[in-house]
């Protein structure tokens, strides 16, 4: 019962406040899950970010925090709020299971529970704030959000390329392998965007524009 009136005290203020209100049903399962798989990582706004990141084309849009979210292409699947991801190459649903156990046993048909797409999501930005070791504070939350976005191998080879490159510090984002990287910069077919860009807009737009606003449901005292 405390827990629930806890989960409540957070997300009323929420209603009033114009968040999505699929934002307001799942902000407390978000905070308790964060505590748990990445205490380290703060502001915890961040991970609200991400998902309105992954589901948002507006915030009145239908898939705005929506579990059901889907984004099929000739490329690629995605599915739920952290739009896990299925390639001919990778299958990120397969993987992600064998780095949680209580993913071990979550079954394809089953992929829309929020639970446990949440719980995904924080579980490879997990394996994602490894591949930020030396950095720290929001440099190492944006490597850990470019990662995901772009994977681990990709942020390793800009870091690499940073690391050679005279005035860049591999231990910085912002300004440095920010702009290091041999992503392609030629614009994707239906994308509008190269995957360079898509790639450093992701942390950009979690970390400055859309954290923000979840900063009062999230974050108190810190």
């Amino acid at each position: 019962m405390r827990r629930i009136i806890i989960g409540w005290l957070m997300v009323l203020p929420a209603l009033a406040g114009g968040l999505p209100p699929n934002a307001v049903k799942y902000l407390p399962l978000l905070a308790r899950d964060a505590a748990v798989v990445l205490p380290e990582v703060r502001p915890r706004s961040v991970f609200a970010g991400q998902i309105e990141q992954e589901t948002c084309p507006s915030l009145a849009s239908a898939k705005c925090w929506n579990p059901h979210a889907e984004l099929a292409t000739d490329r690629e699947y995605g599915f739920g709020l952290g739009q896990l991801t299925v390639t001919r190459r990778f299958d990120n649903f397969a993987d992600v299971k064998t780095r949680d156990r209580s993913l071990a046993g979550w079954a394809w048909s089953d992929r829309f529970d929020p639970m446990r797409q949440i719980r995904a999501m924080l579980v490879m930005d997990r394996e994602c704030r490894r591949h930020a070791v030396g950095a720290a504070g929001d440099d190492a939350t944006a490597m850990m959000l470019a990662c995901y976005n772009g994977g681990g191998g990709g942020l390793r080879a800009d870091r690499a390329l940073c690391r050679n490159t005279p005035g860049c510090d591999p231990a910085r984002w912002w300004g440095h392998v920010e702009k290091t990287s041999n992503k392609s910069r030629k614009k994707w077919k239906g994308y509008g965007k190269s995957a360079f860009e898509v790639n450093r807009e992701y942390p950009h737009n979690i970390i400055r524009v859309r954290a923000p606003r979840y900063r009062p449901y999230l974050d108190e005292g810190g």
